[in-house]
């Protein structure tokens, strides 16, 4: 098995929406103000004890100890937070987990890049699976993401891709629509952690 993963309680190198740098020290007042409102409601879901008063750092590893885990795929060096929440699976691939009611659900395919795939191929590929898909882009990282509705509006589906030069990534999340501002609040979260050992991203 390519994937390992661990409790982590080290500050997260990026943060939410932010693209600044995680040292608070050189963060200015007002972008550590907006750190700090970005990451508030990820800090409610995760229960954080004595949210006031706390530095970004201090919230971001708090969070990160109490609500995330490291998933980590050895084979392409693709590594990304994901919420506690979900259970992985050990007898079945790996890649695949949900949550302990089994509501929501994660699934996570690696695979290498061994064709020189594109990110113009990428979303040709996407437009031909999903219909007038909306994509967004992750100017961070690159990161694709395409949110839908599924099951009548019952079930809310985000796709997010990762592609690189050398390996593709593709995460799948499955929630209640009802949690939607919950499971949105975990995905911004998981986007912006989402690293490989390649320099070349996109």
């Amino acid at each position: 098995m390519n994937m390992h993963r661990r409790f982590t309680g080290t500050a997260v190198a990026l943060l939410l929406l932010l693209s600044i740098a995680a040292s608070t020290a050189e963060i200015p007042p007002e972008e550590s103000e907006q750190g700090l409102d970005e990451i508030r409601p990820l800090a409610e879901i995760a229960e954080v004890d004595e949210k006031e008063g706390m530095s970004l750092e201090e919230m971001t590893d708090a969070v990160t100890e109490s609500a995330m885990s490291e998933y980590l795929d050895s084979a392409t060096g693709f590594s990304m937070q994901y919420p506690s929440v979900f259970l992985f699976d050990e007898e079945q691939d790996g890649n695949s987990a949900a949550t302990a009611d089994g509501r929501a659900t994660l699934v996570i395919d690696n695979m290498a890049n061994e064709t020189g795939f594109d990110e113009e191929a990428l979303r040709t590929a996407i437009n031909l699976e999903i219909q007038d898909a909306e994509i967004q882009k992750n100017e961070q990282n690159g990161c694709l993401r395409i949110d839908r509705v599924t099951d009548e509006g019952k079930t809310g589906q985000t796709d997010l891709y990762l592609l690189t030069e050398h390996s593709f990534h593709h995460i799948i999340i499955r929630y209640p629509m009802s949690e939607k501002g919950t499971y949105f609040t975990y995905i911004e979260y998981m986007i912006n952690t989402m690293e490989t050992n390649e320099t070349d991203l996109g």
